[in-house]
């Protein structure tokens, strides 16, 4: 039986599949013994039908929703507005896999972790990953808890083009898809953003080419990346009626930099520089009609049914991405949808508005 904790519910601790061999990237190098942090979320039935996978963004962790302890002042899991028992993605119906993608500081073995060869941090030496090697450690863990076929997989963002890249690595794999403010490709105003930012951490002193880990404070670089970052995010409604050119109290400072320096401060205190510009670079790097020639023949096998969704503010992907995606689909006889939806919070709507993506995920699903 469930136990729920306010909105949420109690969910159960992280999991961790080690493989012993290792872990091969797409890049060819291989890191052994390899540790991929997972979370599962309701029940799976008796014949490993029920299943989904979610995956998430470069900024989130497996924790995709319910809550450890229950605690009054601890937050849920990222996606906990849309996965949950009664919710967009039903955990009465489903069982929810998320996977925590190689080279995230969240638990799966990263820069950050200790190479037992050196007893010291991998650093610069942890390979560049690639888009296909998140969508593998998704498949080694599926394959470990028996699981051969997803009702769905569901993301967005980062997450969002793990789901596309699915359907072009394994077209069989799933019954459908649901993509949110994503694309094929990162367009080039969010490549030249995200080099900008990348560039900011590299070019901090204490950087050190990505050995560091000597040092007990937060990089300066890594809060000023999050920052330009952070910029693709929002929105122009949501500048001008959250900070507008508004000072704070009788200083010089607008508001917007003082919001800028603590999501920067706050950023650079959980999350690792190192694994910052490898898991963009990795984003950007991802381009499926330049990497198959055309959308056409990357979705060639793909025949599960398809919903994008994507929201008319998102500088970083907008709805065009998704457009594009959806008529290469339809041109193949695929039963792909596009849903443009209206919002004021740019990129990041598909984390905060939930009374819009429920309804047509909810029966998106229910139809499956």
């Amino acid at each position: 039986m469930r136990k729920i904790s306010g909105n949420t519910f109690l969910s159960d601790p992280p999991k961790q599949l080690v493989l012993e061999k290792g872990f091969r990237f797409h890049h060819g190098q291989t890191i052994a013994p390899f540790t991929i942090v997972y979370e599962t979320f309701g029940e799976l039935n008796a014949e490993k039908s029920n299943a989904i996978l979610v995956c998430h963004a470069l900024s989130p962790s497996a924790h995709a929703a319910g809550k450890y302890t229950g605690a009054q002042d601890e937050k849920p899991g990222w996606w906990d507005g849309l996965v949950g028992y009664g919710k967009g993605v039903d955990l009465d119906c489903f069982f929810v896999v998320c996977v925590n993608f190689p080279g995230s500081p969240y638990g799966t073995t990263s820069p950050a972790s200790i190479d037992p060869r050196t007893n010291k941090p991998y650093g610069s030496r942890y390979p560049w990953p690639a888009v296909e090697d998140m969508v593998h450690a998704e498949k080694v863990v599926l394959d470990h808890l028996g699981i051969t076929h997803l009702r769905s997989i569901v993301g967005g963002s980062l997450g969002g083009m793990q789901v596309l890249l699915w359907c072009a690595c394994h077209p069989g794999m799933a019954d459908s898809i649901v993509a949110m403010s994503t694309g094929a490709a990162v367009p080039v105003e969010g490549v030249a953003w995200h080099v900008i930012g990348r560039k900011i951490i590299e070019a901090d002193p204490r950087f050190r080419g990505g050995d560091y880990y000597d040092g007990t404070e937060p990089l300066r670089g890594l809060e000023v990346a999050r920052m330009v970052g952070h910029m693709t995010y929002l929105s122009t409604h949501a500048l001008q009626t959250k900070f507008g050119r508004r000072r704070r109290a009788n200083t010089r400072q607008f508001e917007i930099d003082s919001y800028f320096e603590h999501q920067g401060k706050k950023f650079a205190t959980i999350y690792d520089a190192n694994s910052y510009v490898r898991v963009q670079a990795a984003m950007d790097e991802m381009d499926l009609e330049e990497q198959y020639g055309s959308l056409q023949s990357a979705f060639r096998s793909w025949r599960g049914r398809t919903l994008l969704i994507s929201f008319d503010t998102d500088w970083l992907f907008p709805p065009e991405e998704s457009e594009s995606v959806v008529g290469a689909m339809r041109s193949l006889g695929i039963d792909a949808h596009h849903l443009r939806l209206m919002s004021n919070n740019g990129h990041d709507s598909f984390l905060i508005d939930y009374d819009l993506i429920t309804p047509p995920v909810r029966e998106f699903l229910s139809r499956l």
